[in-house]
């Protein structure tokens, strides 16, 4: 299992998106979900625009960024082990079925080079480490897409304790992709069964994702799909630790 870990952010870092959820991404969300009364702008067929931009929205898979990763401080789940006792799939369900029946407990292993830690880094099974401020910033972006659980973090190898930090899970699953208009890989090797391998050109029905801006496919449930509304807000704010690959030619 791949181990990594996140960058954090000062009290101005927490103020600046507090200062973002008022201004920019109120504006951000007004021009993705606003437009005509049908919902559809632009030709027709093609994915909602955001408004006074010209602009259709566009989709991103969201990954790991391997950039710096060397760079930054290795974090171990202490308690996975008995956290993880029993475990069984369950993609409905937060965090895709592990029970908490504590906070999951971390510590960083940390080096005089090594004194940086990101905003997200990947944990298992879709579940994602990030800090206090991306949270924050996650909650006011779409609030109704995520999960999360607070996590113990162990600073005893550092100066003085650092921010909060938690695990996300994105909970929406959608069922989205205009999938005749779409240039998708598919799994062909298991009769009856439908998975996207490969989201090469991909073609959403804005009347499914509606003004969803993060969410997961229902053929394709470990990508992490976040709009051009996200990716916007999270380089704004210089949020690191994720890679955005385009899923549209």
């Amino acid at each position: 299992m791949r181990r990594f870990m996140v960058r954090g952010a000062s009290a101005d870092s927490c103020a600046s998106v507090r200062s973002l959820s008022a201004a920019t991404i109120e504006s951000l969300s007004r021009m993705a979900n606003n437009g005509d009364r049908n919902g559809e702008f632009g030709m027709p067929g093609d994915d909602k625009t955001r408004e006074g931009t010209g602009r259709r929205r566009t989709y991103y898979s969201l990954e790991i960024d391997f950039a710096g990763a060397g760079k930054t401080a290795i974090h171990q789940w202490v308690n996975e082990s008995e956290q993880m006792e029993g475990f069984c799939p369950a993609t409905e369900q937060p965090f895709y079925g592990v029970n908490f029946t504590e906070p999951p407990r971390i510590t960083f292993a940390r080096s005089r080079k090594l004194s940086a830690l990101r905003d997200a880094e990947p944990v298992t099974l879709c579940i994602w480490l990030i800090s206090d401020r991306l949270k924050q910033l996650l909650e006011r972006l779409d609030p109704e897409a995520f999960a999360f659980q607070k996590v113990i973090v162990d600073y005893s190898k550092f100066p003085e304790p650092g921010p909060a930090y938690w695990f996300v899970y994105i909970m929406r699953m959608l069922d989205c992709v205009d999938e005749e208009r779409s240039v998708i890989r598919y799994q062909d090797d298991v009769p009856g069964i439908k998975n996207y391998l490969g989201l090469v050109d991909v073609k959403m029905r804005p009347e499914v994702v509606r003004s969803a801006h993060a969410f997961r496919l229902i053929y394709a449930e470990t990508r992490l799909i976040v709009d051009d509304i996200v990716v916007d807000a999270l380089r704004a704010e210089k949020i690191r630790g994720f890679r955005f690959k385009p899923i549209q030619a």
